[in-house]
Parts: structure tokens; sequence; C-alpha cells
């Protein structure tokens, strides 16, 4: 049964607005959908969250433990998360920019449960990359390719898949939706 974590309402003056009319609601730049991937590169764990030109999105958290076995379930433990939501495009003055407010997000299991199947024991969280502690994140910005390094923060580039390379390209050269107060950075491929 999937179960609504985080509904966020209309501000009251659009509840009591009536016949009036509203402008239409900003779009998200790109081409999608878009697949995006919160991972440190290294363990087994991740984040996949597809972006819809909507602002809808859907996406899976795993993250497995093989030595964290027991007598019931000897083949590990698996932590997992599937998700789906809304993000609405918040206006602002910096066209650079994308800032995106995280308006509802639904999974298929209720976060703290857990099972036995097929020898694993599967424990269901919430989706890594939202929580700034045991609190979901609201704020959300969506950067373009385009976007220079010296532009955004040590804390997001630390999460950057060219962090590595060689030779560093000068822009982002990818799509990043960075979560400020989660300290986390979901990226296209470069």
């Amino acid at each position: 049964m999937r179960k609504t974590t985080v509904a966020l309402l209309l501000s009251l003056s659009l509840l009591f607005c009536g016949g009036c009319t509203q402008p239409a609601a900003p779009s998200l730049p790109g081409e999608y959908p878009m697949d995006f991937l919160f991972s440190s590169g290294a363990g087994a764990w991740g984040t996949r969250l597809i972006l819809n030109a909507d602002g809808s999105f859907s996406g899976q958290y795993h993250d497995s433990d093989m030595g964290d076995d027991g007598p019931d379930y000897p083949n590990g433990t698996v932590y997992l998360c599937s998700f789906s939501g809304r993000f609405e495009v918040q206006p602002t003055d910096d066209s650079s920019v994308t800032p995106l407010l995280l308006t509802e997000v639904t999974w298929e299991e209720e976060p703290g449960t857990q099972e036995i199947k097929d020898g694993f024991l599967y424990v269901y969280t919430g989706p890594h990359g939202f929580y700034n502690g045991e609190e979901l994140s609201p704020d959300f910005v969506l950067y373009p390719p385009t976007t220079p390094v010296s532009a955004v923060s040590d804390s997001l580039l630390s999460w950057w898949p060219l962090r590595f390379a060689e030779n560093p390209p000068e822009s982002l050269s990818c799509w990043a939706l960075w979560n400020p107060e989660a300290d986390a950075a979901f990226f296209t491929d470069p």
C-alpha cells in the first residue's frame, strides 16, 4: 500500500481565489525524462531518480550489506525504497538555475518495515538523498550542464562524477539536482 509522506497544499490565496486565472506554471528546462543518480561511486548503494518534464518523478534507493546476515537470511541484508513524487518549479530572478520544491513523495513499502524473502532480509527505508536527518528536505536546485564548476559549492562537487577526471571540465557537463539541506547531489551521465 502506498503511503503519502508529504503533501504541501496550495496557499490560502489560491484556495480562495475562486474563478481567478493563474499564470502558467514555469516549466522545467531540458529534455525529458532525465535519469539522475545519487551515489558515491564506491560501495553497493545508490538512488536513481527519473525526472519528467512536468516535475513528477519515480525512483529507487538500494543498499546491500551481504555481511549482515543471520540464520533466516544467509544472503545478507538489502535496504530498499521504491518511490515517486513531484517537484514544483519555484520563481527566481536567476535564469541560470531552477529552484524546485518537493511537494509530494510516496513509497511502495512503509519505511521501517522489513521482510525476509529468498534468503535476504529486506529493510524498507525512505529515499536516500531526500532527508536532512529524519526530515524530508523540501528545497532542491536544478543546475544545467553549462553551469561553471566555480559557481557551485564544494559540497555539491564532492558528489560530481567528474571530480576525479584527469582534466575536469570547467562546467558541470551534466545536469545536477542538488538538495543542499541533505548535502546530496543527483547527476545525469556526463
